[in-house]
C-alpha cells in the first residue's frame, strides 16, 4: 500500500535511546512534526509532549496512543516502561498517572491517563482525529467505547503479543461472539467515499482496532470478505508496520503472553495474573 503524503511527512528518525533514572523504563524523542489536514497547531504553539507507554510488543494501549500521536502529526518523547515487574506501577503513578496504567501523556508535565481521555484531548487541537459529520461522530466514538469496555473475552484469550505468529488460543463461544462482532463493524469500511477505512479517511476508530488486528495475525484468526480486506490493510498501514519494527528490538519475554505454538501438542500452560508486586500495568489489555 502506498504511503499517503500526510504519513510520509509523519515519518521520523528516532534519536538515541536515553535511560530514564528508574532503571525499568527508557526515552526518546519524535522531532518530527506535520501540520496535516484538520489540525489547528501551529508549531510555535505546541507543548511539550511526552507519551509513557508500555512494551511494544505486548501493549496494546499503547500501541493506540503512539499511533494517535503520529496521526496527529506532533513531536513528542517517548518513554518506554517494562510491564510486569515490580515496581512498574509506582514508576506510572509518579510520572502522574493515577491508576499506575500505561499509557500516560504528559503536556508540559500535566498528566492524562487513559486512552480514551488521551484521544479526547489530541481532538481538540486536530478534530480530523474523529469524523467530520455530526452522526458519523459519535459512531466512531460508539465503536471505540465497544473496544475500551468490551471485547473481554477476545483480549483474555488472546494476549497481545505482537511478534509471535501461528500461537494457538481457546476459542470459547464468547470469543467467537466477539470476533463476529470485530468482523460485522470491519465489513462497514469503504462504504464512506472518502476513503477505504471505517468511516473514510483513517482516524482514531481506526486506530483502536489496529491492536485486533495484530491479535488476529497472532492467534491466525481466519476472516472473509470485507472484514478480511480492511484486517490486510490494517496490517500493512505504515504507522502499524512502524510500531511492529520497532518493537523488534525489545529484549523482554513476558511469558504469560507466550502462549504456546498452534504446532505444539503441548496443552496450554495455566497464565500468570496481576501480583501486587508484579502488577498489571498496562490500560486494560
Amino acid at each position: 500500500m502506498a504511503m499517503s503524503p500526510t504519513l510520509r511527512k509523519a515519518m521520523c528518525r528516532w534519536s538515541p535511546i536515553r535511560t530514564c533514572g528508574h532503571g525499568s523504563c527508557v526515552s526518546r524523542f519524535c522531532p518530527a512534526f506535520c501540520r496535516c489536514p484538520g489540525s489547528d497547531l501551529l508549531e510555535d504553539e505546541l507543548m511539550a509532549l511526552e507519551i509513557i507507554l508500555g512494551n511494544r510488543n505486548y501493549s496494546s494501549w499503547s500501541m493506540r496512543a503512539w499511533m494517535l500521536l503520529r496521526l496527529a502529526g506532533v513531536p513528542f518523547e517517548e518513554t518506554i516502561q517494562s510491564l510486569y515487574v515490580k515496581g512498574a506501577r509506582a514508576c506510572v503513578i509518579e510520572r502522574g498517572g493515577e491508576t499506575g496504567l500505561v499509557p500516560v501523556l504528559r503536556v508540559d508535565g500535566f498528566p492524562i491517563w487513559d486512552t480514551l481521555a488521551i484521544v479526547e484531548y489530541l481532538y481538540e487541537q486536530y478534530p480530523a482525529l474523529w469524523p467530520a459529520d455530526r452522526f458519523l461522530r459519535p459512531r466512531a466514538r460508539s465503536y471505540a467505547g465497544e473496544v475500551h469496555s468490551g471485547l473481554n473475552a477476545l483480549r483474555e484469550a488472546m494476549p497481545v503479543n505482537a511478534r509471535g505468529r501461528n500461537r494457538r488460543a481457546v476459542r470459547t463461544q464468547a470469543v467467537e461472539d466477539d470476533i463476529a462482532r470485530v468482523a460485522a463493524i470491519w465489513k462497514t469500511a469503504g462504504s464512506h467515499p472518502e476513503g477505504p477505512w471505517l468511516f473514510g479517511r483513517f482516524n482514531a476508530a481506526d486506530i483502536m482496532f489496529a491492536p485486533v488486528a495484530s491479535r488476529f495475525q497472532t492467534y491466525g484468526v481466519s476472516l472473509q470478505g470485507g472484514a478480511a480486506t480492511y484486517l490486510e490493510r490494517m496490517l500493512a498501514h505504515p504507522l502499524v508496520r512502524e510500531w511492529f519494527v520497532s518493537g523488534q528490538d525489545e529484549a523482554e519475554i513476558i511469558d504469560m503472553f507466550e502462549l504456546p505454538d498452534q504446532s505444539d501438542g503441548k496443552p496450554e500452560s495455566s497464565r500468570m495474573t496481576g501480583h501486587p508486586e508484579h502488577p498489571v500495568s498496562h490500560d486494560k489489555g
